[in-house]
């Protein structure tokens, strides 16, 4: 099989699902096309078997954020081979594999690979905080000639392999928080409205916070310029010690694909 043109489509709340992305495209030797979901970009329409479809997301309490897969409702495969990548905290990518290829296999989607990829923890960025490093991002280089490759090798779509992922996709409840807040010197610039991926900041409030929104992804966080958005020190400070104890910031990451001799 050959590839005429890739879409790599990600969202990344602080950043560091984007760096896995970016180095995943640029690794590739045909047409790229990136698409950020968390700026309200999406892809429409069909896709066939010689595109490649790359699909890169942060995991949230073992899950991928619920709009993403609103982003992409008018999405459609035709036998389309794809590459999912999900970057987590250093704990645990738990079900999100398995969520993803599960909702790529309803449109049509065929996982040919997949890489579970360690990066600094969102909310405790103390966590692994120097990664990606190097390192990381030279392997998932790497990782995307030996998909190329792979998918060279498959004469047609029916060749994928078979990828088995944990987990399972049993509903999560208690999922919600925690939230940042409001605690320094606010101008009210708006940059936090215009950069939240899910309208949880209006420019009208943009000190509220709609918790009925809102993932706790930090993006407000992480863009606010006068470090006015953050979580309360006390909140930090637990969810940070939790954390500590349940994360290795030395984890390997994980790639999936087919083993050809």
């Amino acid at each position: 099989m050959e590839i005429d043109r890739a879409f790599v489509l990600y969202f990344s709340g602080t950043g560091t699902t984007a760096r896995y992305a970016r180095a995943f495209a640029g690794a590739l030797p045909c047409g790229t096309q990136t698409v950020d979901l968390g700026a309200k970009e999406t892809l429409d329409g069909p896709c066939g078997e010689s595109d490649l479809l790359v699909l890169a997301a942060p995991v949230y309490n073992g899950r991928i954020p619920p709009f993403v897969w609103q982003r992409l409702e008018g999405l459609q495969g035709d036998d389309t081979p794809a590459v999912i990548l999900a970057v987590y905290g250093a704990r645990n990518y738990d079900d999100a594999l398995l969520e993803m290829r599960t909702h790529l296999d309803e449109k049509g989607f065929v996982t040919v690979a997949a890489a579970a990829l360690v990066a600094r923890h969102s909310i405790a960025t103390s966590i692994a905080s120097e990664r990606p490093t190097a390192d990381d991002l030279g392997e998932t280089k790497a990782f995307a000639g030996q998909v190329t490759a792979t998918i060279g090798r498959m004469d047609s779509i029916s060749d994928a392999p078979t990828l088995t992922f944990q987990g399972d996709l049993i509903p999560r409840e208690g999922s919600g928080g925690p939230f940042p807040e409001v605690a320094g010197v606010c101008n009210e610039c708006g940059t936090c409205a215009d950069n939240c991926p899910v309208d949880a900041i209006s420019h009208e409030a943009s000190m509220a916070t709609d918790v009925t929104r809102c993932i706790s992804c930090m993006r407000c966080v992480d863009v606010c310029p006068t470090n006015a958005r953050k979580l309360p020190d006390h909140l930090l400070k637990m969810v940070t010690q939790m954390l500590s104890q349940a994360c290795d910031p030395n984890k390997p990451n994980l790639f999936f694909q087919e083993e050809w001799h």
